[in-house]
C-alpha cells in the first residue's frame, strides 16, 4: 500500500494487522452479525457507489485496497465476481469470515498493491472499486494509476471515492498547507472510536491536480469528477471527491 523502500511497507504492513481483526468486530460487529446486515441490504453499503457502477450482476471487480471486505461482499450479494487486493492478513481473516457467513464467495489476493502483476492479475477486471482512504499510502501517485490501468481490460472503469484533498490537508490533522508534499507518519484509522494507536504509517497527501492528473497520465479518460460534504470540515467545504474513469 506504499511505494516507500521495503522497510516502510513493513512498517505500515505491521500497522494494519495490529489487532485489526479485533477492531474491526469492536467496530462493525463480528463477521456474521455484519454478514447478516450486509445479506438483509446490500445496496446500502454501497448506496454512494452503485449510482457509478449500474448493474454489478456478472461483472468481474477488484476492491483495490479493500481491507475488510465489506464492499466486495456486498457487491457479490448482488451478483459481481469480487477480488480484493490488500495486503494486511489481518484484513482478510475479517473479510473471509464475512463471505463465508454472508453465503457469498471473494477471491482475496494479500499482497502488496504496486506489485498485483506477481498476483496473476493483470488486465482481467471490467471494474476498480477503491473507497476512502487509499491514495495516501502512495508516494509514487503516477505509478500507483499505472498499476490501476494494467489492472483493467481495455474499456473497463475505474471508480475512486476518496477523502478530499482539501479536507485532508486543512481540516483533518494534515500538514495544514495545501501544497506540502513532504511524506509524514501518522497514526492509522482506529475504527473503534478509542484512542488507543494500533500502528503507524507513512503517508503523503496529494492535491486534486496531481490526482487528475496522475489518471490522466496512466491513460485513463476522466468521465466524472464530483465533490461533496465530508464529516470533518464544515459541509460549505468539500470533504469527499469521485472520480470516474475509463482505460482508454
Amino acid at each position: 500500500m506504499t511505494d516507500k523502500p521495503e522497510a516502510a511497507v513493513e512498517q505500515n504492513r505491521a500497522a494494519w494487522n495490529a489487532g485489526r481483526y479485533e477492531a474491526w468486530s469492536l467496530a462493525l460487529g463480528t463477521p456474521a452479525e455484519e454478514g447478516a446486515r450486509l445479506v438483509s441490504d446490500p445496496a446500502l453499503k454501497l448506496r454512494r457507489l452503485l449510482p457509478y457502477l449500474g448493474d454489478v450482476a456478472g461483472r468481474r471487480f477488484c476492491n483495490v485496497q479493500g481491507s475488510h471486505g465489506r464492499v466486495a461482499v456486498a457487491l457479490a450479494l448482488l451478483g459481481a465476481h469480487a477480488t480484493v487486493l490488500d495486503f494486511a492478513e489481518e484484513n482478510r481473516r475479517y473479510a473471509l469470515e464475512l463471505a463465508a457467513a454472508a453465503g457469498v464467495a471473494i477471491d482475496y489476493r494479500l499482497g502488496d498493491v504496486i506489485e498485483a502483476g506477481a498476483l496473476s492479475l493483470d488486465g482481467t477486471f471490467d471494474w476498480l472499486v477503491m473507497e476512502l482512504g487509499i491514495l495516501h499510502y502512495h508516494q509514487d501517485i503516477e505509478r500507483f494509476f499505472r498499476v490501476m490501468a494494467a489492472l483493467l481490460k481495455p474499456g473497463g472503469r475505474m471508480l475512486l471515492e476518496e477523502f478530499h484533498p482539501v479536507e485532508r490537508k486543512l481540516f483533518s490533522g494534515g500538514p495544514a498547507n495545501y501544497f506540502d508534499s513532504e511524506p509524514r507518519v501518522a497514526a492509522v484509522p482506529n475504527p473503534t472510536g478509542s484512542s488507543e494507536v494500533l500502528g503507524t504509517c507513512t503517508m503523503r497527501n496529494w492535491t486534486l491536480g496531481e490526482i487528475v492528473t496522475a489518471a490522466v497520465t496512466a491513460g485513463f479518460r476522466i468521465d466524472r469528477l464530483d465533490e461533496s460534504p465530508g464529516w470533518i470540515a464544515p459541509p460549505t467545504i468539500p470533504g469527499m471527491f469521485t472520480l470516474l474513469a475509463t482505460r482508454a
